[in-house]
C-alpha cells in the first residue's frame, strides 16, 4: 500500500509538471503572439511616405491623344467612384478623351459597357472594383481588338488585365491587419479576445481575399492559444447594403450575443449595417465594434468620433487613379506595368485625418504631375 500510494504521489507530481510546463508553453506562445501583433499594427498605422510607398521614379508617356473608357463597380459606392473619378481627372491632364460608365452593379450593365466600348474602338478600359473572372469574355473580345485593359482593386483571372493596383495579396493583407487590430482593440476594450462576425460579399475577389486575410489570422490566434473566434459567418450582395442586408445583420448579431467584432468586406456596406445595427439598438461601442476596408469619408467620420467602426484599411484612391493611366501609358509605349506604391494603411481613432476619408499621406498626385511633366 505504502508503495502504491508513492507511486501515485509520484503520478500526480508528473501530471502536474506536464501541465505546468504546457501553460508555461502556451503562455509564451501567446504573449510571442501578442508582441508580433503589436509590432504589425504599429508598423500598419504609421504615416506612408513617399520614400515607404513611390511614385514610379520615371514616366513613359505615350504620343498623341487617347480614348478612354472608365467603368466602376457603381458611382453610388465610394470605394468605386473615388478611383474612377482620379482616372478621368489624370487622363484630361494628359489631355485624353476619358468618360465614365457606370453599370450600378448590374452585371449585364458592365458586360453592356465594356461591349459598347469596344464598338466604339477605344484604346483602352480601365475598370474598378470588377473581377475579371465575371466579364472574361467581354474582355478577351477588348484585348483581341487591342484595347488595353487595367482595373484597380479587382482579381485578375487568366491575367486577363494588363495592370492591377495593388495586387490581388493586399487584401489578403488587409484582412489579416484587420485580425491583428481587433485581437488588440477587444483586449483593450472588453479585456476579451475577439469574438467575429465575418460577413463577406462572394461578388467581389478583393472581399473573398479580405475574408481569407482575416481567417487565417484567427487560424493563428488559435495557435497561439490568443483565444480568437469565428462565432457566425454570412454573406450580402452589395445590391442589398441599404435594403435588406442591414436587417439580416442586425438578426445575426442577435442571435450571437457573445460576438463582440463585426467584419464586413468593404465601408459602403459597413455603414448601412452599423446603421442596421443603431436602430435596432445593438451598436453599443463599449459591447462591440465593426472593422472594414476603404476609408471612406462616412466611415472614417465614425471612426473618428469613437462610433461603432474603430478601424478601417485605407488605400490611397486618389493616386490609385493617377497609377492606372501612369500604367496605361507604359502599356501604350509598349513597356511593362510598375508597381505603383498603393498599400493598405491602418486608420483608426489616433490616426484618423481631421476630417473627411482617408486618402494619402503625402501628396502624391503632386509627384505624377511632375513626373508627367503636367499642371
Amino acid at each position: 500500500m505504502a508503495l502504491l500510494a508513492c507511486l501515485m504521489l509520484l503520478t500526480t507530481a508528473c501530471g502536474s509538471a506536464q501541465s505546468s510546463q504546457t501553460s508555461q508553453t502556451n503562455s509564451a506562445a501567446s504573449a510571442a503572439f501578442t508582441t508580433k501583433v503589436t509590432a504589425d499594427v504599429a508598423a500598419a498605422t504609421a504615416p506612408q511616405t513617399p520614400t515607404t510607398n513611390p511614385v514610379p521614379a520615371s514616366a513613359s508617356l505615350s504620343t498623341g491623344a487617347k480614348k478612354i473608357v472608365i467603368i466602376p463597380c457603381s458611382m453610388a459606392v465610394e470605394g468605386c467612384a473615388r478611383p474612377a473619378r482620379s482616372t478621368q481627372e489624370a487622363s484630361r491632364l494628359l489631355g485624353w478623351d476619358a468618360t465614365i460608365d457606370d453599370p450600378a452593379s448590374d452585371s449585364t450593365k458592365i458586360s453592356a459597357a465594356i461591349q459598347r466600348a469596344v464598338s466604339r474602338k477605344v484604346d483602352a478600359i480601365a475598370l474598378t472594383s470588377i473581377d475579371a473572372a465575371a466579364v472574361q469574355g467581354d474582355i478577351k473580345s477588348a484585348r483581341d481588338a487591342g484595347i488595353a485593359v487595367t482595373c484597380n482593386m479587382c482579381g485578375n483571372k487568366d491575367d486577363l488585365y494588363e495592370s492591377l493596383i495593388p495586387a490581388l495579396d493586399a487584401n489578403n493583407k488587409a484582412g489579416y491587419l484587420l485580425g491583428e487590430f481587433a485581437f488588440l482593440e477587444a483586449r483593450k476594450r472588453f479585456n476579451s479576445a475577439p469574438k467575429f462576425i465575418v460577413l463577406t460579399d462572394p461578388e467581389f475577389d478583393t472581399v473573398k481575399a479580405r475574408v481569407s486575410g482575416l481567417k487565417q489570422f484567427i487560424d493563428d490566434c488559435k495557435a497561439a492559444g490568443a483565444g480568437c473566434e469565428q462565432v457566425a459567418e454570412s454573406s450580402f450582395l452589395a445590391g442589398e447594403i441599404s435594403t435588406v442586408a442591414p436587417g439580416r445583420v442586425a438578426q445575426l448579431a442577435r442571435s450571437n450575443p457573445r460576438y463582440n467584432v463585426l467584419f464586413a468586406g468593404f465601408d459602403a456596406a459597413m455603414l448601412f449595417f452599423s446603421q442596421g445595427l443603431q436602430q435596432a439598438g445593438l451598436a453599443d461601442s463599449k459591447k462591440a465594434f465593426g472593422i472594414s476596408v476603404d476609408a471612406d469619408v462616412a466611415n472614417t467620420e465614425m471612426i473618428r468620433k469613437g462610433g461603432f467602426q474603430a478601424a478601417s484599411i485605407g488605400f490611397a484612391f486618389g493616386r490609385a487613379g493617377y497609377g492606372q493611366v501612369d500604367n496605361l501609358n507604359r502599356i501604350f509605349s509598349g513597356q511593362k506595368p510598375q508597381d505603383q506604391g498603393v498599400t493598405g494603411k491602418l486608420v483608426t481613432a489616433e490616426n484618423a485625418p481631421a476630417s473627411g476619408g482617408w486618402d494619402g499621406d503625402f501628396d502624391a498626385v503632386g509627384l505624377y504631375k511632375g513626373l508627367w511633366k503636367v499642371s
